[in-house]
């Protein structure tokens, strides 16, 4: 069900064959692939346009916090407070919009700096004091929430109609936060694979020791994938509040455990050093489709936290498989 993407470059790029790219690949798109046909042979109008482009817009939010979850893991770390921050993001967002409407931009972009500045704490925690990522994650996410429900403890505020179209606006037949995803993910896959700072990162999830001592700045590379989950966990609340109109301090909640399900269901390896944003993105599509699935059957969301668990427990057992395979 999972995918990897090699850390090592290849001396010659292009001469990989299309097999090789498909054992890369292949398995979890194979598994979108036979979701789709599952969920359009029990609901037939999940094929319609419409079911579709809610599939992809609903999925965004998502999408954008994996990409920060992703960069995270891959530095053999994680980040428990994307939740958190998703919804503090939200919340101030649409409460702070509602009495000042006229600086919704400004609003929208302190709003990105916070998670910006809460990001780069956790990472200059992990990578300047060498603290647990697991417990310090979260334990901020655990602050962050507290903060969030002593701001407004139920749904509340409003975005103004023009910023609304940030998640509404259509650019032909295409969603605008498709287009939004189609350009955050491939500056992702190149950042990764084409830039020194890519190839940095794999190298700190490889084994950070070598990495400190080939002259890679370690600790400044794991500061920044947590600034980036946290500008990202942010990007991804505001766009909700777009979305939804309003703020909720419980919005993020579900985020957290879907971002690592996707990101771990896309192949990356939570031991650190393999992994990549295309199967971050199947990961992240499957869980969209299961979703609006489930939704469409009237499924209780009790039961599509259980499905869900049980996928990020097949996940991490598939990856102990496959670091044990190759050790």
């Amino acid at each position: 069900m999972a995918t990897f993407e090699s850390v090592q470059p290849t001396s010659h790029p292009r001469r990989a064959n299309q097999l090789g790219w498909l054992l890369k690949i292949g398995p979890v798109y194979l598994t979108l692939v036979m979701l789709i046909f599952t969920a359009a042979a029990s609901q037939p109008s999940f094929l319609k346009e419409q079911s579709i482009r809610n599939v992809l817009v609903s999925s965004t939010p998502l999408a954008i916090a994996a990409v920060g979850q992703t960069l995270v893991i891959l530095t053999a770390g994680i980040d428990l407070s994307i939740g958190p921050i998703i919804s503090l993001a939200n919340l101030t967002c649409a409460v702070w919009m509602k009495d000042h409407p006229e600086s919704a931009v400004g609003i929208a972009l302190l709003c990105a700096l916070i998670g910006l500045l809460i990001g780069a704490a956790n990472g200059y925690a992990v990578g300047y004091r060498k603290l647990n990522p697991f417990i310090l994650t979260l334990g901020m996410g655990t602050i962050i929430r507290g903060v969030t429900l002593s701001i407004k403890d139920a749904p509340g505020g409003a975005v103004t109609r023009d910023f609304m179209q940030i998640s509404r606006a259509v650019i032909g037949p295409i969603p605008a936060p498709v287009l939004y995803l189609l350009v955050l993910y491939l500056i992702g896959m190149y950042m990764l694979k084409k830039t020194p700072y890519g190839l940095s990162v794999f190298a700190v999830g490889g084994n950070e020791n070598s990495a400190r001592l080939s002259g890679i700045r370690t600790r400044r590379v794991i500061l920044s994938v947590y600034a980036i989950s946290g500008l990202l966990a942010a990007c991804a609340g505001i766009f909700l509040a777009a979305r939804i109109g309003s703020g909720d301090p419980l919005v993020g909640d579900a985020f957290t455990l879907d971002a690592v399900t996707a990101t771990v269901l896309g192949g990356t390896s939570l031991m650190g050093g393999i992994g990549g944003l295309w199967g971050t993105l199947a990961g992240v599509l499957i869980i969209g489709i299961l979703n609006t699935m489930l939704n469409l059957n009237n499924i209780s969301t009790f039961y599509q936290w259980i499905v869900k668990g049980a996928i990020l427990i097949g996940s991490l057992a598939f990856d102990f498989w496959r670091q044990r395979r190759h050790t």
